[in-house]
């Protein structure tokens, strides 16, 4: 069995110490029982529980630092576009705590639909589209919170709509985006984060984008999650 110690640092030989005095030998094998964060001239000796060996001068872990947590939203979500920023269900108020000290990967992927446009046309309301084709532009902001560090992430997406009886009408077409960070976290400091999302006034939609009118056929909101999650992954990646 190893020697089981509790080290503060990787540059800091205690507790173990050589019997002969001095230095303790290159190979020397403990497992460290400790989790300690220090970061010194921008460089990282954070320790954490497993089995290291000593180098010159120096403890070398022998483990695989690995950690990844994927967080993925509800499904069909319906967003207004008089509401403001929203809570994306699933997305909401949740905490990540971090194993390691070090760099961490964030990655965000959303994705984002119009509802149903406007007929082109129907009479004078000067706020639609003339002809017998209304393809009509739907937008709005994603906002990733994390730790209290905003990442906006704005999309668009398309829905059309034929004067009646001329045509099929199409909606919920989804276009997906990424962004990715790389974020500094310390080992067990957790951090909260939000997901939400505010969407435009769209004026070629029925309602301007807002709740349902007369029914499914003439519903304006947009599609959020329609038939594949919004994601959040973070993944270490090294000191």
């Amino acid at each position: 069995m190893l020697p089981r110690l509790a080290l503060t640092a990787t540059n800091v030989m205690a507790p173990a110490t050589n019997p002969q005095t001095g230095t303790i030998p290159t190979g020397t094998v403990v497992y460290n029982t400790n989790t300690n964060n220090v970061i010194t001239g921008g460089i990282n000796y954070s320790v954490t529980p497993g089995m290291y060996v000593w180098i010159t001068n120096r403890w070398i872990p022998q483990f695989d630092r690995k950690q990844s947590m994927l967080y993925k939203s509800n499904l069909d979500l319906r967003p207004v576009s008089s509401g403001g920023y929203v809570n994306i269900s699933g997305l909401a108020n949740k905490s990540f705590n971090p194993t390691y000290t070090g760099t961490y990967r964030l990655s965000i992927s959303v994705n984002y639909g119009g509802g149903n446009a406007k007929a082109p046309n129907p009479g004078p309301n000067p706020d639609q589209s003339d002809g017998n084709l209304n393809i009509a532009k739907a937008s709005g902001k994603f906002r990733l919170n994390f730790g209290g560090t905003n990442y906006d992430i704005p999309v668009h997406a398309y829905s059309t709509s034929y004067t009646a009886g001329t045509g099929t009408n199409y909606f919920a077409i989804w276009q997906e985006y990424y962004t990715t960070n790389y974020i500094t976290l310390t080992a067990n400091s957790p951090v909260n984060f939000s997901l939400t999302f505010d969407q435009d006034d769209l004026t070629e939609f029925y309602d301007n984008g807002n709740t349902t009118v007369y029914s499914d056929q003439f519903d304006g909101r947009g599609r959020i999650s329609f038939d594949l999650p919004c994601t959040v992954e973070l993944t270490f990646v090294g000191d």
